[in-house]
């Protein structure tokens, strides 16, 4: 009766099913690896509760905050594509016969499946930019509202570049490797805008010091204020100075050594990371 209802057996009789048969040892490492990891954690669940003598942890709640960001996830898989970039450099100064160069294909598979993974969660991107740029027309800001206009560019054109690889959109005059590296073009251009508006932040801030605000000077408290938006702003600056040379080689604008333009995308993704970690 079970048989004639279920094409496979669930629980036994099938290498599918809960408790197959067993064919070796390693195929029995295999099947025993996620009960293992799962008792392992319980384990150590266990001597946490015992040591502390509490189950809740706030460094445990912390990290699952920041793993709950989309943002944070997205930037935390950057750091480890743009890891596997730059250990894809360092394997291409490796001799023929290093054993490291075996596992290059997988290291490739690990960077790509990332970006195409980022690349689909980063459909709707673009909304918060948007009623960005109307009240920067609005208030006649030329620098801020350009900014917005090449980044909603730059992130539909990028949904056009995902269309055409899984193949939903066809161009006549682009491929959708070209159509990306076109693209690139336009998040470099980017960066140079954001890294301008940084610098326009930071002139802002000392305008107003010498201008005595109340807000810049007078108090602790304001000279606290204005010694953070400057490193915010300075911070952001560095950030976008290494994103902008990792785009002009991405986009093979100018081609340069993937070691340490890895390098380069994750300090700039931890950079963007740690403003997701959440504030104690």
């Amino acid at each position: 009766m079970a048989q004639s209802f279920f094409n496979t057996p669930v629980l036994m009789g099938h290498n599918e099913g809960i408790v197959p048969p067993m064919k070796s040892g390693a195929h029995a490492m295999q099947l025993f690896a996620g009960p293992a990891c799962m008792i392992l954690v319980l384990g150590l669940q266990n001597l946490k509760k015992n040591l502390t003598g509490s189950h809740s942890s706030k460094l445990y709640e912390t990290i699952w905050k920041f793993i709950s960001k989309a943002e944070a996830r997205d930037k935390t898989g950057r750091i480890v594509q743009y890891f596997c970039r730059s250990l894809q450099g360092f394997m291409g100064h490796m001799a023929q016969d290093h054993p490291l160069l075996a596992w290059k294909p997988v290291v490739a598979e690990v960077q790509s499946t990332l970006a195409w993974a980022r690349r689909t969660h980063r459909w709707g991107k673009e909304m918060p930019h948007i009623p960005k740029l109307g009240k920067a027309l609005q208030q006649g800001d030329i620098l801020e509202a350009t900014q917005c206009m090449v980044l909603i560019t730059f992130l539909i054109q990028d949904h056009i570049y995902w269309l055409l690889k899984v193949g939903l959109l066809k161009f006549q005059n682009y491929t959708a490797v070209q159509w990306h590296r076109r693209n690139l073009r336009f998040i470099t251009f980017s960066h140079v805008l954001n890294f301008s508006l940084c610098l326009r932040s930071i002139l802002r801030v000392k305008a107003k010091q010498a201008k005595q605000d109340p807000a810049y000077v007078g108090s602790e408290q304001a000279v606290q204020k204005v010694k953070s938006e400057i490193y915010d702003n300075q911070r952001m600056m560095f950030r976008y100075t290494l994103t902008f040379i990792q785009m002009v080689h991405v986009s093979q604008v100018k081609k340069m050594d993937d070691w340490y333009i890895g390098i380069m995308g994750m300090i700039s993704s931890y950079i963007d990371a740690s403003k997701q970690w959440p504030s104690s």
